[in-house]
């Protein structure tokens, strides 16, 4: 079953489409020529920018590091027997 773009506009097969109004029914709006160079403009700078965090070395974990991991547990631990109580 074809349907040609003229029937489809503001057709609904499924009954909570159907109770929508028409203006929600129609199409998206498409971009202009420029507004589509500019974004393929920037997602080529995204993807030539090198934008990664130094590795992790796991040697360096600090006490600091363990004390905070610590405090965030046993957080989640209290508030979850807090809410089973």
């Amino acid at each position: 079953m074809t349907m040609s773009p003229s029937t489809a506009y503001g057709t609904a097969r499924h009954p909570f489409r159907a109770q929508l109004p028409r203006h929600a029914l129609r199409e998206l709006p498409r971009h202009e020529p420029e507004v589509l160079a500019a974004m393929k403009r920037a997602e080529a700078l995204l993807r030539e920018a090198d934008i990664r965090s130094e590795p992790v070395n796991l040697r360096r974990i600090s006490m600091q590091d363990i004390r905070d991991f610590l405090i965030a547990y046993c957080a989640c631990f209290l508030a979850i027997m807090v809410f089973i109580a």
